[in-house]
């Protein structure tokens, strides 16, 4: 146990160092999110406004039966908005962090124009995940058992398609293909890869719950009359948890490009210890 704790702290260092020294990297988490929350918007509010989303509510209220074709449509429609944004945006930081391995200089436009090159498969890959998330949903809302086997299936999803995006940005293969070796690829990392994961978002709860909390207090005492001080901190707050929740985010997409790579023979990071990523795959007999 200890020695998988190491490697993650070794694996986190790596990631962390990659957006240290390529911070354009941590805008596109930043676009991601200001695109998630403008789809959130744009079906939210129309749906809100027109009383809709009260009648829906009412009309599902504890049976599953209650769900119109529209809502699920609907559904899919949003989750098909929300994936794509999330997919492009992880795509251009994963381009740009596969250049900066390679030691080329990487942008913001190099990132947006690569994964634009892939957008048919981007497409493709937000269509078939929105189909899963409809599907998933309608098993969770089916019975009360079936939540359970519906989160089980969830995590089981997220685990296969664990390298999803750095298979679409690399080998430019449709969604299918990208899922088998996604898995193929993760079966190699023997799990490595998602004890890394949730090291990294650790770390990153870690680097920001002290943030978070003097962002409370300050908006806090901005709230109680304290002043032109206290709003100026909890403005600095804010901007300071939006950066570190972006630093975060992109460490994360930055560990699967590193893993992705060491297990594909692609350049790696030239201070990551190759006996550190080698601990992280285990041959099957």
């Amino acid at each position: 146990m200890f020695d998988t704790i190491g490697r993650s702290w070794e694996f986190a260092k790596i990631s962390y160092g990659m957006i240290w020294h390529n911070k354009r990297l941590m805008v596109f988490p930043l676009l991601s999110t200001l695109a998630a929350i403008l789809v959130l918007a744009s079906f939210a509010l129309p749906l809100w406004q027109s009383g809709t989303w009260a009648q829906w509510q009412a009309a599902t209220e504890g049976e599953a039966g209650g769900a119109t074709a529209t809502m699920w449509l609907v559904l899919f429609l949003f989750y098909f908005c929300n994936y794509f944004v999330i997919v492009f945006f992880n795509a251009a930081l994963t381009a740009c962090a596969f250049q900066a391995m390679d030691g080329k200089p990487a942008s913001v436009g190099d990132g947006l124009s690569q994964a634009a090159r892939r957008l048919p498969q981007i497409l493709g890959w937000a269509l078939v995940s929105a189909v899963v998330g409809v599907l998933l949903r309608a098993l969770e809302r089916h019975r009360k058992g079936a939540a359970i086997v519906a989160s089980v299936l969830g995590m089981m999803w997220t685990v296969v398609s664990y390298f999803i995006v750095p298979v679409i940005v690399i080998e430019g293969v449709g969604p299918i293909e990208a899922l088998k070796r996604s898995t193929r690829t993760l079966k190699a990392t023997w799990g490595e890869a998602l004890v890394g994961n949730f090291s990294l978002g650790l770390f990153g709860f870690l680097i920001l719950l002290p943030l978070i909390v003097l962002t409370v207090l300050a908006v806090g005492m901005a709230l109680t009359g304290g002043g032109v001080l206290a709003v100026a901190l909890a403005c600095l707050g804010a901007v300071c948890v939006a950066i570190g929740t972006a630093a975060t985010s992109a460490a994360d997409v930055a560990f699967k490009v590193v893993l992705y790579a060491y297990a594909t023979g692609r350049t790696v990071p030239r201070e990551a210890d190759p006996n550190v990523l080698a601990d992280a795959f285990c041959q099957r007999g």
